[in-house]
């Protein structure tokens, strides 16, 4: 249980740092297609969407790792007003109610990713990528990552008290 909660952590982390090269990549598309556009008048086909389909794949991979850490948005007030037992039962029903959340999720992204895995579909723009194929079938994979995130924490054993930033120390 503990290997699993290790391994399944490192694997959200070095997604989520991973992510960084997407949005670096980004930048430098955004640059280039200003310089296209502006500077040489040629501006380009392919970088607008290329851009979203990089931000969008960083997004969806960094599920792990927001969730790995617990950098979620949380209510930090029902944190300090209730016990720390009570505290930790709350955290793991929330847990559990996401899991069911994102099973659900998973569920229904199956089916129309399967559909454009059989019959890819295109953005029918003119540089014409496969990004709808490629998007459900993230969407799907970044939903199972999340499940499988969700699952360690649950397996996590809440040892220390969770202390928002700015009130002390962890």
């Amino acid at each position: 249980m503990q290997a699993y909660v290790t391994i399944m952590g490192k694997v959200s982390v070095f997604l989520g740092k991973v992510c960084g090269v997407f949005y670096l990549a980004a930048i430098a598309l955004s640059l280039y297609e200003v310089f296209m556009r502006y500077v040489l008048g040629a501006p380009t086909s392919w970088t607008s969407e290329t851009i979203m389909v990089l931000v969008a794949t960083a997004w969806m991979l960094c599920v792990g790792a927001v969730t790995q850490q617990r950098r979620h948005i949380t209510v930090t007030t029902m944190e300090l007003l209730l016990g720390e037992k009570l505290w930790g039962r709350m955290k793991k029903l929330a847990i559990l109610l996401s899991m069911v959340g994102v099973a659900g999720l998973t569920v229904m992204l199956w089916e129309p990713m399967v559909k454009v895995l059989k019959a890819p579909q295109t953005t029918g723009s003119a540089f014409d990528p496969y990004t709808p194929t490629y998007v459900k079938t993230m969407l799907v994979g970044s939903a199972v990552l999340y499940f499988l995130q969700l699952l360690a924490n649950l397996l996590t054993p809440s040892t220390k008290r969770h202390t928002p930033a700015g009130l002390g120390v962890e």
